[in-house]
């Protein structure tokens, strides 16, 4: 869930807590091999987000709105990635690359 809170600057502040945010499901495969393709689109009320590579080839991921294909995250074949305790969660859209065919489950509330 996300906060905005204000810091004792005075300064606005957004935190993100654990709350009871529906989990929607946007599992789905790689269209093209090579290619960047959406993962998650651009959100500004995103809490949070679980990755898994069902596939059998590595996939890249980004998160930063950048191409997968630079910059980016290596998932190997049935590894996993979330965004880790602290780190500063992106409201930008995800990016995905891997082989074509290659499946994976994803999960964001």
């Amino acid at each position: 869930m996300l906060l905005i809170v204000q810091d004792g600057q005075g300064n606005q502040q957004t935190v993100v807590v654990k709350g009871q945010e529906a989990v929607v499901d946007y599992s789905g495969s790689i269209t093209t091999t090579g290619q960047s393709q959406a993962l998650l689109a651009a959100s500004s009320t995103r809490s949070g987000w679980l990755f898994q590579n069902n596939g059998g080839s590595p996939m890249t991921i980004n998160e930063i709105g950048n191409s997968p294909l630079s910059s980016s995250w290596v998932v190997a074949p049935f590894g996993g990635m979330f965004p880790p305790e602290n780190f500063p969660l992106t409201t930008q859209q995800l990016n995905v690359a891997g082989v074509a065919g290659d499946i994976y489950t994803l999960r964001a509330w």
